[in-house]
């Protein structure tokens, strides 16, 4: 979609809300729950329905500058078609003047954060810009595993491969997930297993997670 404050925001949802099979709509600069919620309420299907399915179109909206990152709950939370929040770092990089990819730490933990606690999914990390730089795009991934991210958007096939194997379970991952739920199933309580490694609720729960992870991408 073009901006949401542009000329074009109309023009864009009539064409988009046509579409056939349409999976939801990537909200560009987002900066405030209205916002989002101007859109939902744009995108609603009309009494003779403006899509084939009918229904609510999920939103996933963009946060790519400082203001979009400073109200990021609230945008997460604005409204119950709001499927996913993520950052845009090209743009974000410029609004805050930062460089280095650590620049963007602080932003990237920021909007994990409130994706969990609007309940939304963990958000997917934003493009990494440079296709030939698979090495800094892994390392970079890496990061954003370790921050709560869930993926990452590609703009070249090559990069996926290094996406996958970076957010994937690892089979060693697995087996652990596996050796802790089986462990919690034996004995619901807290507990130590052989090796002194202490599990609880939520180890299991994380356990769990990795397990349905591995099943739903394998």
């Amino acid at each position: 979609m073009n901006a949401l404050d542009g000329p074009w925001l109309e023009a864009d949802l009539k064409a988009l809300t046509a579409l056939p099979g349409l999976s939801g709509l990537r909200l560009p600069k987002v900066t405030s729950p209205a916002d989002v919620v101007r859109v939902a309420e744009r995108a609603a299907p009309t009494e003779g329905g403006t899509r084939a399915e009918g229904g609510a179109i999920p939103l996933h909206a963009l946060l790519e500058t400082a203001l979009g990152v400073e109200q990021a709950f609230a945008i997460a939370s604005a409204h119950p078609d709001v499927r996913g929040v993520s950052l845009g770092e090209t743009d974000l990089r410029a609004d805050l003047g930062v460089r280095e990819d650590a620049g963007l730490d602080w932003s990237r933990a920021r909007v994990v954060v409130a994706a969990r606690a609007a309940r939304l999914p963990p958000p997917t990390q934003s493009i990494h810009p440079d296709i030939r730089d698979l090495e800094g795009l892994a390392a970079s991934c890496a990061r954003g595993r370790a921050l709560g991210f869930l993926g990452r958007a590609a703009i070249h096939p090559r990069q996926l491969p290094v996406i996958e194997r970076a957010y994937l379970p690892t089979p060693q991952e697995i087996a652990t997930a596996e050796e802790i739920v089986k462990a919690a199933a034996r004995d619901p309580g807290a507990q130590a297993l052989p090796d002194g490694r202490f599990i609880d609720t939520a180890v299991v729960t994380g356990a769990q997670r990795t397990l349905a992870l591995a099943r739903r991408l394998n």
